[in-house]
Protein backbone atom coordinates (compact mmCIF):
# COMPACT_ATOMS: atom_id res chain seq x y z
CA UNK A 1 0.00 0.00 0.00
CA UNK A 2 1.91 3.26 -1.23
CA UNK A 3 0.27 6.95 -0.48
CA UNK A 4 2.92 9.42 -2.54
CA UNK A 5 1.19 12.86 -2.64
CA UNK A 6 -0.15 12.70 -6.10
CA UNK A 7 -2.00 9.64 -5.82
CA UNK A 8 -3.53 10.17 -1.89
CA UNK A 9 -6.34 12.51 -3.62
CA UNK A 10 -7.11 10.08 -5.70
CA UNK A 11 -7.43 7.72 -3.14
CA UNK A 12 -9.48 9.83 -0.56
CA UNK A 13 -12.00 10.42 -3.76
CA UNK A 14 -12.04 6.39 -3.90
CA UNK A 15 -13.15 6.17 -0.40
CA UNK A 16 -16.97 7.40 -0.62
CA UNK A 17 -17.93 5.46 -4.32
CA UNK A 18 -16.35 2.17 -2.59
CA UNK A 19 -18.14 1.91 0.04
CA UNK A 20 -21.70 2.73 -1.52
CA UNK A 21 -20.40 -0.70 -4.07
CA UNK A 22 -19.52 -2.43 -1.02
CA UNK A 23 -23.09 -1.25 1.13
CA UNK A 24 -25.17 -1.73 -2.16
CA UNK A 25 -25.62 -5.29 -0.80
CA UNK A 26 -27.30 -5.87 2.36
CA UNK A 27 -25.54 -8.60 3.39
CA UNK A 28 -22.32 -6.48 4.00
CA UNK A 29 -24.55 -4.00 5.94
CA UNK A 30 -25.70 -6.77 8.30
CA UNK A 31 -21.88 -7.80 8.60
CA UNK A 32 -20.84 -4.15 9.26
CA UNK A 33 -23.43 -3.70 12.02
CA UNK A 34 -22.84 -6.75 13.72
CA UNK A 35 -19.23 -6.06 13.66
CA UNK A 36 -19.71 -3.00 14.87
CA UNK A 37 -22.38 -4.03 17.82
CA UNK A 38 -20.69 -6.83 18.96
CA UNK A 39 -16.97 -5.16 19.25
CA UNK A 40 -19.07 -2.47 21.28
CA UNK A 41 -21.02 -4.83 23.53
CA UNK A 42 -17.15 -7.07 24.00
CA UNK A 43 -15.51 -3.17 24.89
CA UNK A 44 -18.79 -2.31 27.29
CA UNK A 45 -18.69 -5.47 29.25
CA UNK A 46 -14.70 -5.32 29.68
CA UNK A 47 -15.77 -1.85 31.14
CA UNK A 48 -17.79 -2.91 33.24
CA UNK A 49 -16.03 -5.52 34.56
CA UNK A 50 -13.97 -2.26 36.47
CA UNK A 51 -15.73 0.61 36.62
CA UNK A 52 -18.67 2.16 35.52
CA UNK A 53 -19.98 4.87 33.32
CA UNK A 54 -20.89 7.68 36.23
CA UNK A 55 -17.52 6.41 38.30
CA UNK A 56 -16.16 7.86 34.93
CA UNK A 57 -17.39 10.99 34.96
CA UNK A 58 -16.97 10.79 38.97
CA UNK A 59 -13.08 10.38 38.95
CA UNK A 60 -11.96 12.07 35.16
CA UNK A 61 -12.92 15.35 34.23
CA UNK A 62 -15.44 16.14 31.31
CA UNK A 63 -12.80 16.61 28.67
CA UNK A 64 -11.36 13.12 29.32
CA UNK A 65 -14.22 11.19 29.52
CA UNK A 66 -16.53 12.41 26.29
CA UNK A 67 -13.04 12.24 24.37
CA UNK A 68 -13.13 8.73 25.54
CA UNK A 69 -16.19 7.91 24.46
CA UNK A 70 -16.53 9.42 21.38
CA UNK A 71 -13.00 8.16 20.08
CA UNK A 72 -13.97 4.91 20.84
CA UNK A 73 -17.52 4.94 19.10
CA UNK A 74 -15.32 6.63 16.27
CA UNK A 75 -13.21 3.31 16.38
CA UNK A 76 -16.09 1.38 16.38
CA UNK A 77 -17.44 2.43 13.02
CA UNK A 78 -14.25 2.78 11.41
CA UNK A 79 -13.48 -0.96 12.50
CA UNK A 80 -16.37 -2.55 11.64
CA UNK A 81 -16.01 -0.58 7.89
CA UNK A 82 -12.65 -1.42 7.77
CA UNK A 83 -13.54 -5.55 8.44
CA UNK A 84 -16.38 -5.44 6.20
CA UNK A 85 -14.39 -4.14 3.31
CA UNK A 86 -12.05 -6.69 3.95
CA UNK A 87 -14.56 -9.24 3.93
CA UNK A 88 -15.84 -7.84 0.36
CA UNK A 89 -12.40 -8.16 -1.23
CA UNK A 90 -11.99 -11.73 -0.44
CA UNK A 91 -15.15 -12.65 -1.32
CA UNK A 92 -14.88 -10.70 -4.57
CA UNK A 93 -10.98 -11.76 -5.14
CA UNK A 94 -10.10 -8.09 -4.81
CA UNK A 95 -6.59 -8.62 -2.72
CA UNK A 96 -3.63 -7.48 -4.45
CA UNK A 97 -1.77 -9.65 -1.44
CA UNK A 98 -2.74 -13.02 -0.58
CA UNK A 99 -4.52 -12.84 2.89
CA UNK A 100 -4.16 -8.95 3.17
CA UNK A 101 -2.23 -9.78 5.69
CA UNK A 102 -0.97 -5.64 6.25
CA UNK A 103 -5.03 -4.26 6.29
CA UNK A 104 -5.97 -7.25 8.40
CA UNK A 105 -2.82 -6.74 10.89
CA UNK A 106 -3.98 -2.78 11.20
CA UNK A 107 -7.53 -3.49 12.21
CA UNK A 108 -6.72 -6.24 14.23
CA UNK A 109 -4.23 -4.31 16.85
CA UNK A 110 -6.34 -1.51 16.24
CA UNK A 111 -8.96 -3.35 17.96
CA UNK A 112 -7.49 -4.37 20.32
CA UNK A 113 -5.49 -1.34 21.53
CA UNK A 114 -8.62 0.26 23.09
CA UNK A 115 -9.68 0.79 26.73
CA UNK A 116 -9.82 3.33 29.50
CA UNK A 117 -7.42 4.20 32.25
CA UNK A 118 -9.32 2.27 34.77
CA UNK A 119 -10.15 -1.30 33.45
CA UNK A 120 -6.85 -0.88 30.99
CA UNK A 121 -6.84 -1.99 26.92
CA UNK A 122 -7.06 -5.57 25.57
CA UNK A 123 -3.50 -4.90 24.37
CA UNK A 124 -1.10 -4.03 26.90
CA UNK A 125 -1.88 -7.17 29.14
CA UNK A 126 -0.51 -9.11 26.43
CA UNK A 127 2.32 -7.59 25.92
CA UNK A 128 3.26 -7.87 29.66
CA UNK A 129 2.72 -3.71 30.20
CA UNK A 130 2.14 -2.85 33.98
CA UNK A 131 0.03 0.46 35.03
CA UNK A 132 -2.80 0.02 32.11
CA UNK A 133 -3.08 2.87 30.26
CA UNK A 134 -1.92 4.95 32.62
CA UNK A 135 1.50 4.71 31.41
CA UNK A 136 0.42 6.97 28.42
CA UNK A 137 1.06 11.07 28.27
CA UNK A 138 -2.65 11.17 27.91
CA UNK A 139 -4.05 8.18 29.32
CA UNK A 140 -4.45 6.46 26.50
CA UNK A 141 -6.60 8.82 24.19
CA UNK A 142 -3.72 8.51 21.85
CA UNK A 143 -3.59 5.15 21.33
CA UNK A 144 -7.61 5.46 20.65
CA UNK A 145 -6.38 8.24 17.96
CA UNK A 146 -3.51 5.34 16.37
CA UNK A 147 -6.85 3.09 16.35
CA UNK A 148 -8.58 5.32 13.97
CA UNK A 149 -5.45 6.26 11.97
CA UNK A 150 -5.15 2.13 11.16
CA UNK A 151 -8.72 1.69 10.57
CA UNK A 152 -8.80 4.70 8.41
CA UNK A 153 -5.76 3.08 6.40
CA UNK A 154 -7.29 -0.28 5.61
CA UNK A 155 -10.33 1.64 4.34
CA UNK A 156 -8.40 3.81 2.06
CA UNK A 157 -6.35 1.00 0.49
CA UNK A 158 -9.31 -1.53 0.23
CA UNK A 159 -11.07 1.41 -1.07
CA UNK A 160 -8.26 1.65 -4.04
CA UNK A 161 -8.97 -2.10 -4.20
CA UNK A 162 -12.31 -1.92 -4.89
CA UNK A 163 -11.90 0.55 -6.70
CA UNK A 164 -10.32 -1.40 -9.47
CA UNK A 165 -6.76 0.60 -9.53
CA UNK A 166 -4.29 -1.37 -11.42
CA UNK A 167 -1.13 0.03 -9.65
CA UNK A 168 -2.47 -1.47 -6.56
CA UNK A 169 -1.75 -5.01 -7.28
CA UNK A 170 1.62 -3.96 -9.11
CA UNK A 171 2.96 -2.10 -6.40
CA UNK A 172 2.45 -4.97 -3.96
CA UNK A 173 4.09 -7.49 -5.54
CA UNK A 174 7.30 -5.32 -6.55
CA UNK A 175 7.40 -3.61 -3.67
CA UNK A 176 7.74 -5.79 -0.40
CA UNK A 177 9.96 -4.82 2.67
CA UNK A 178 10.42 -8.80 3.39
CA UNK A 179 10.91 -11.43 0.61
CA UNK A 180 11.96 -14.74 -0.28
CA UNK A 181 14.00 -15.05 -3.27
CA UNK A 182 15.58 -18.80 -4.45
CA UNK A 183 15.79 -19.63 -0.91
CA UNK A 184 17.19 -16.35 0.38
CA UNK A 185 15.36 -13.56 2.26
CA UNK A 186 15.81 -10.77 0.49
CA UNK A 187 15.38 -6.97 2.62
CA UNK A 188 13.79 -4.25 0.61
CA UNK A 189 14.83 -0.82 1.91
CA UNK A 190 13.96 1.97 -0.38
CA UNK A 191 11.33 4.00 -0.06
CA UNK A 192 8.14 2.79 -2.06
CA UNK A 193 8.91 -0.85 0.03
CA UNK A 194 8.83 1.24 3.43
CA UNK A 195 5.74 3.20 2.33
CA UNK A 196 4.01 -0.18 0.68
CA UNK A 197 4.47 -1.63 4.31
CA UNK A 198 3.39 1.48 6.63
CA UNK A 199 0.10 -1.21 7.73
CA UNK A 200 2.47 -3.54 9.28
CA UNK A 201 5.43 -0.90 10.35
CA UNK A 202 2.95 1.02 12.46
CA UNK A 203 1.42 -1.47 14.45
CA UNK A 204 5.37 -2.99 15.33
CA UNK A 205 6.49 0.75 16.21
CA UNK A 206 3.27 1.30 18.35
CA UNK A 207 4.37 -1.45 20.07
CA UNK A 208 7.89 -0.88 20.57
CA UNK A 209 6.46 2.99 22.21
CA UNK A 210 4.30 0.89 24.07
CA UNK A 211 7.10 -1.11 26.20
CA UNK A 212 8.91 2.28 26.39
CA UNK A 213 6.36 4.39 27.67
CA UNK A 214 6.67 3.33 31.51
CA UNK A 215 10.21 5.01 31.09
CA UNK A 216 8.56 8.56 30.71
CA UNK A 217 9.22 11.06 33.68
CA UNK A 218 6.16 11.59 35.43
CA UNK A 219 6.26 15.41 34.98
CA UNK A 220 5.31 14.60 30.89
CA UNK A 221 1.87 12.86 31.85
CA UNK A 222 -0.98 14.45 32.39
CA UNK A 223 -3.46 13.97 34.78
CA UNK A 224 -7.12 13.91 33.90
CA UNK A 225 -8.59 12.78 37.11
CA UNK A 226 -10.79 15.48 39.29
CA UNK A 227 -9.30 16.92 42.37
CA UNK A 228 -13.02 17.33 44.30
CA UNK A 229 -14.80 19.98 42.47
CA UNK A 230 -17.75 20.89 43.85
CA UNK A 231 -20.94 20.11 42.00
CA UNK A 232 -24.51 22.07 42.20
CA UNK A 233 -27.28 20.12 43.01
CA UNK A 234 -29.99 19.85 40.48
CA UNK A 235 -33.39 21.37 41.53
CA UNK A 236 -35.55 18.63 43.89
CA UNK A 237 -39.23 18.12 44.59
CA UNK A 238 -40.77 18.49 48.23
CA UNK A 239 -40.38 15.04 49.39
CA UNK A 240 -36.16 15.22 48.40
CA UNK A 241 -36.03 18.97 49.74
CA UNK A 242 -35.50 17.53 53.00
CA UNK A 243 -32.56 15.24 52.15
CA UNK A 244 -30.92 18.39 50.21
CA UNK A 245 -30.87 20.88 53.47
CA UNK A 246 -28.87 17.72 55.30
CA UNK A 247 -26.81 16.42 52.30
CA UNK A 248 -24.02 18.95 54.45
CA UNK A 249 -25.30 16.37 57.32
CA UNK A 250 -24.98 13.23 55.57
CA UNK A 251 -21.87 14.33 54.01
CA UNK A 252 -20.51 14.95 57.55
CA UNK A 253 -21.57 11.23 59.27
CA UNK A 254 -19.87 9.30 56.08
CA UNK A 255 -16.83 11.88 56.28
CA UNK A 256 -16.81 13.16 59.80
CA UNK A 257 -15.45 16.72 60.10
CA UNK A 258 -12.94 15.25 63.47
CA UNK A 259 -12.11 12.05 61.12
CA UNK A 260 -13.10 8.48 61.94
CA UNK A 261 -10.59 6.72 64.26
CA UNK A 262 -9.90 2.97 65.06
CA UNK A 263 -7.74 1.63 68.32
CA UNK A 264 -5.07 0.39 65.58
CA UNK A 265 -1.89 2.09 65.64
CA UNK A 266 1.10 2.03 62.83
CA UNK A 267 4.02 1.11 64.79
CA UNK A 268 7.08 0.94 62.84
CA UNK A 269 5.16 -0.21 59.81
CA UNK A 270 6.07 3.00 57.85
CA UNK A 271 10.06 2.53 58.30
CA UNK A 272 9.97 -1.21 57.57
CA UNK A 273 7.88 -0.34 54.29
CA UNK A 274 10.67 1.81 53.20
CA UNK A 275 13.50 -0.91 54.57
CA UNK A 276 11.74 -3.58 52.29
CA UNK A 277 11.86 -1.05 49.48
CA UNK A 278 7.81 -1.39 49.32
CA UNK A 279 7.83 2.98 49.59
CA UNK A 280 10.24 4.95 47.89
CA UNK A 281 10.44 7.68 50.54
CA UNK A 282 11.55 10.62 47.95
CA UNK A 283 8.87 9.21 45.41
CA UNK A 284 6.30 9.21 47.75
CA UNK A 285 7.39 12.83 48.91
CA UNK A 286 7.20 14.33 45.18
CA UNK A 287 3.43 12.69 44.36
CA UNK A 288 1.76 14.61 47.32
CA UNK A 289 4.18 17.61 46.71
CA UNK A 290 3.00 17.71 43.01
CA UNK A 291 -0.23 17.57 43.98
CA UNK A 292 -0.23 20.51 45.77
CA UNK A 293 -0.56 18.59 49.07
CA UNK A 294 2.56 18.21 50.14
CA UNK A 295 3.10 15.69 53.57
CA UNK A 296 2.70 16.38 56.84
CA UNK A 297 5.26 16.66 59.52
CA UNK A 298 3.20 14.17 61.44
CA UNK A 299 2.97 11.74 58.26
CA UNK A 300 6.39 11.96 57.34
CA UNK A 301 6.77 11.01 60.96
CA UNK A 302 4.61 7.89 60.15
CA UNK A 303 6.82 6.67 57.33
CA UNK A 304 10.53 7.64 58.83
CA UNK A 305 9.97 6.80 62.52
CA UNK A 306 6.88 5.02 62.66
CA UNK A 307 4.19 5.91 64.79
CA UNK A 308 1.96 4.80 68.45
CA UNK A 309 -1.26 7.00 67.66
CA UNK A 310 -4.40 5.32 67.09
CA UNK A 311 -5.00 5.95 63.17
CA UNK A 312 -7.48 7.99 62.20
CA UNK A 313 -8.61 8.80 58.70
CA UNK A 314 -9.50 12.30 57.45
CA UNK A 315 -10.57 13.91 54.39
CA UNK A 316 -6.93 15.45 54.87
CA UNK A 317 -5.03 12.63 55.34
CA UNK A 318 -7.77 9.99 53.33
CA UNK A 319 -5.13 9.95 50.13
CA UNK A 320 -2.15 9.10 52.26
CA UNK A 321 -3.62 6.49 53.87
CA UNK A 322 -4.90 4.97 50.82
CA UNK A 323 -1.59 4.41 49.08
CA UNK A 324 0.40 4.04 52.77
CA UNK A 325 -1.90 1.13 52.70
CA UNK A 326 -1.59 0.11 49.73
CA UNK A 327 2.11 -0.04 49.64
CA UNK A 328 1.49 -2.35 52.96
CA UNK A 329 -1.19 -4.77 51.42
CA UNK A 330 0.84 -5.73 48.36
CA UNK A 331 4.32 -5.77 50.29
CA UNK A 332 2.95 -8.09 53.00
CA UNK A 333 3.37 -12.22 52.99
CA UNK A 334 -0.46 -13.33 53.40
CA UNK A 335 -1.96 -16.52 51.97
CA UNK A 336 -4.83 -14.52 50.29
CA UNK A 337 -1.98 -12.99 47.95
CA UNK A 338 -0.18 -16.39 47.39
CA UNK A 339 -3.21 -19.10 46.62
CA UNK A 340 -6.25 -16.49 46.71
CA UNK A 341 -8.24 -15.33 43.37
CA UNK A 342 -4.84 -13.24 42.09
CA UNK A 343 -2.75 -16.20 40.80
CA UNK A 344 -5.96 -18.47 40.35
CA UNK A 345 -4.86 -17.89 36.79
CA UNK A 346 -1.31 -17.89 37.31
CA UNK A 347 1.38 -15.61 37.61
CA UNK A 348 2.91 -14.85 34.63
CA UNK A 349 -0.14 -11.71 34.55
CA UNK A 350 0.59 -10.64 37.92
CA UNK A 351 2.17 -7.23 37.02
CA UNK A 352 -0.94 -6.39 34.79
CA UNK A 353 -3.17 -5.53 37.22
CA UNK A 354 -4.05 -1.66 38.64
CA UNK A 355 -3.22 -2.73 41.97
CA UNK A 356 0.27 -4.70 40.90
CA UNK A 357 0.72 -2.32 37.67
CA UNK A 358 -0.13 0.85 38.94
CA UNK A 359 2.04 0.85 42.15
CA UNK A 360 5.22 3.21 41.06
CA UNK A 361 5.97 4.68 44.41
CA UNK A 362 8.45 1.65 45.56
CA UNK A 363 12.03 0.96 45.28
CA UNK A 364 11.46 -2.26 43.28
CA UNK A 365 9.02 -3.07 40.42
CA UNK A 366 5.35 -4.12 42.11
CA UNK A 367 6.39 -7.84 41.32
CA UNK A 368 9.29 -8.21 43.71
CA UNK A 369 7.30 -6.41 46.30
CA UNK A 370 4.21 -8.68 46.14
CA UNK A 371 3.40 -10.67 49.27
CA UNK A 372 7.27 -10.88 49.57
CA UNK A 373 7.77 -9.08 53.34
CA UNK A 374 7.08 -10.34 56.62
CA UNK A 375 5.49 -7.16 57.89
CA UNK A 376 2.56 -8.72 59.93
CA UNK A 377 2.08 -12.15 60.84
CA UNK A 378 -1.20 -13.42 62.26
CA UNK A 379 -1.92 -16.33 64.10
CA UNK A 380 -5.07 -18.86 62.67
CA UNK A 381 -7.76 -17.48 64.45
CA UNK A 382 -6.58 -13.70 63.27
CA UNK A 383 -6.07 -14.98 59.66
CA UNK A 384 -9.47 -16.43 59.96
CA UNK A 385 -11.16 -13.00 60.60
CA UNK A 386 -9.53 -11.68 57.79
CA UNK A 387 -10.70 -13.85 55.35
CA UNK A 388 -14.30 -13.53 56.44
CA UNK A 389 -13.87 -9.76 55.88
CA UNK A 390 -11.91 -10.16 52.61
CA UNK A 391 -14.21 -12.41 51.15
CA UNK A 392 -17.52 -9.99 52.10
CA UNK A 393 -16.20 -6.86 51.44
CA UNK A 394 -16.37 -4.77 48.10
CA UNK A 395 -15.45 -1.37 46.76
CA UNK A 396 -17.63 0.24 44.33
CA UNK A 397 -14.88 1.17 41.88
CA UNK A 398 -14.68 -2.75 40.61
CA UNK A 399 -17.25 -5.85 41.51
CA UNK A 400 -14.20 -8.38 42.97
CA UNK A 401 -13.94 -8.38 46.94
CA UNK A 402 -11.14 -7.43 48.97
CA UNK A 403 -9.64 -11.40 48.65
CA UNK A 404 -8.92 -10.09 45.25
CA UNK A 405 -7.26 -6.92 45.41
CA UNK A 406 -6.92 -5.66 41.55
CA UNK A 407 -7.48 -2.09 42.37
CA UNK A 408 -5.27 -0.35 44.96
CA UNK A 409 -8.76 0.10 47.07
CA UNK A 410 -9.32 -3.27 47.01
CA UNK A 411 -5.32 -4.07 47.88
CA UNK A 412 -5.35 -0.73 50.62
CA UNK A 413 -8.77 -2.31 52.09
CA UNK A 414 -6.29 -5.94 52.25
CA UNK A 415 -3.54 -4.20 54.63
CA UNK A 416 -5.90 -2.70 56.40
CA UNK A 417 -7.74 -5.83 57.24
CA UNK A 418 -4.50 -6.95 58.01
CA UNK A 419 -3.13 -4.66 60.45
CA UNK A 420 -5.92 -4.34 62.44
CA UNK A 421 -6.77 -8.19 62.74
CA UNK A 422 -3.15 -8.62 64.02
CA UNK A 423 -3.75 -6.17 66.82
CA UNK A 424 -7.31 -7.97 67.76
CA UNK A 425 -9.84 -6.19 66.20
CA UNK A 426 -12.66 -8.34 65.13
CA UNK A 427 -14.37 -9.16 62.27
CA UNK A 428 -17.34 -6.47 62.98
CA UNK A 429 -14.41 -3.83 63.62
CA UNK A 430 -12.91 -4.16 60.94
CA UNK A 431 -15.91 -4.43 58.53
CA UNK A 432 -16.93 -0.61 60.08
CA UNK A 433 -13.34 0.90 59.92
CA UNK A 434 -13.88 -0.15 56.00
CA UNK A 435 -17.49 1.39 55.77
CA UNK A 436 -15.76 4.63 56.77
CA UNK A 437 -12.34 4.93 55.26
CA UNK A 438 -14.31 3.35 52.10
CA UNK A 439 -16.48 6.61 52.50
CA UNK A 440 -13.77 9.02 52.50
CA UNK A 441 -12.10 7.34 49.56
CA UNK A 442 -15.55 7.35 47.70
CA UNK A 443 -18.03 10.21 49.13
CA UNK A 444 -20.48 10.79 46.14
CA UNK A 445 -21.06 6.81 46.33
CA UNK A 446 -21.64 6.24 50.19
CA UNK A 447 -23.33 9.63 49.88
CA UNK A 448 -25.87 8.00 48.03
CA UNK A 449 -25.95 5.05 50.06
CA UNK A 450 -26.22 6.70 53.36
CA UNK A 451 -29.40 8.74 51.92
CA UNK A 452 -30.92 5.77 50.48
CA UNK A 453 -30.78 3.75 54.11
CA UNK A 454 -31.76 7.09 55.73
CA UNK A 455 -34.86 7.38 53.41
CA UNK A 456 -36.10 3.71 52.87
CA UNK A 457 -35.23 2.99 56.75
CA UNK A 458 -34.87 5.86 58.67
CA UNK A 459 -31.50 4.51 59.82
CA UNK A 460 -28.63 6.91 60.74
CA UNK A 461 -24.98 6.15 59.23
CA UNK A 462 -23.35 4.86 62.37
CA UNK A 463 -26.56 3.10 62.46
CA UNK A 464 -26.11 0.69 59.48
CA UNK A 465 -24.28 -2.15 59.74
CA UNK A 466 -20.52 -2.30 58.16
CA UNK A 467 -21.13 -5.80 57.17
CA UNK A 468 -24.18 -4.83 55.29
CA UNK A 469 -22.69 -1.91 53.31
CA UNK A 470 -19.33 -3.73 52.78
CA UNK A 471 -21.32 -6.56 50.78
CA UNK A 472 -21.95 -6.74 47.05
CA UNK A 473 -25.43 -5.36 47.00
CA UNK A 474 -24.03 -1.82 47.61
CA UNK A 475 -20.77 -1.21 47.61
CA UNK A 476 -20.06 -2.55 43.93
CA UNK A 477 -20.49 -0.79 40.62
CA UNK A 478 -23.42 -2.79 39.91
CA UNK A 479 -25.28 -2.35 43.60
CA UNK A 480 -24.40 1.30 43.95
CA UNK A 481 -25.93 1.74 40.57
CA UNK A 482 -29.29 0.34 41.81
CA UNK A 483 -28.79 2.68 44.78
CA UNK A 484 -29.17 6.00 43.00
CA UNK A 485 -31.77 4.15 40.30
CA UNK A 486 -33.78 3.94 43.35
CA UNK A 487 -33.43 7.13 44.50
CA UNK A 488 -33.86 8.34 40.91
CA UNK A 489 -37.01 6.84 41.42
CA UNK A 490 -37.86 8.35 44.70
CA UNK A 491 -37.11 11.90 43.29
CA UNK A 492 -34.09 11.81 45.87
CA UNK A 493 -31.08 11.78 43.51
CA UNK A 494 -28.64 14.79 44.38
CA UNK A 495 -25.09 15.17 44.09
CA UNK A 496 -22.76 15.19 47.26
CA UNK A 497 -21.22 18.85 48.39
CA UNK A 498 -17.52 17.80 47.30
CA UNK A 499 -16.58 15.06 44.38
CA UNK A 500 -15.04 11.87 45.44
CA UNK A 501 -11.77 10.32 44.64
CA UNK A 502 -9.93 8.67 41.47
CA UNK A 503 -7.96 5.19 41.19
CA UNK A 504 -4.35 6.81 41.07
CA UNK A 505 -1.40 6.69 43.10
Amino acid sequence: MRYPIHSTVTALQDVLPSLKQVFRDRFYVLIAISLGLNLLLAYYLIFLQRTTLPLLFQTMNAFYAWSAILLTLLSVVLFSLAFTMLAYRWREKKIPDSLGEKDFTGCLIGGLSMGCPVCGSLLLPALGVVGGLSIFPFQGLELKLAAIFLFSLSIIDSSRAVAGRSDVAADDKKEKLVSFEQGSLVLNFNRKALISSLPVLIPILTLLLILALPLLPSNLKINFAKKGAVIQSSPLNNAASQLSGDAQATLDQINPKAGYEIKTTFNNLGPRLIEVGAIDLDKFKKVYEDGGQPLTEDEINILTRGSQQKIKITSANAHFLLNFFWALGLANKNSILDAGPMVSRGTDGLGNFASTGGWTLGKKEATELYSKSDLIRLNSGQQKILEEFAYNSYRPCCSNPTAFPDCNHGMAALGLGELMASQGASKEEIFEAFKYFNSFWFPQTYFDIANYFKAKDGQDWSQVPGSVVAGKDYSTPQGWQRVKGWLKDQGLSQEAPSGGGGCGT
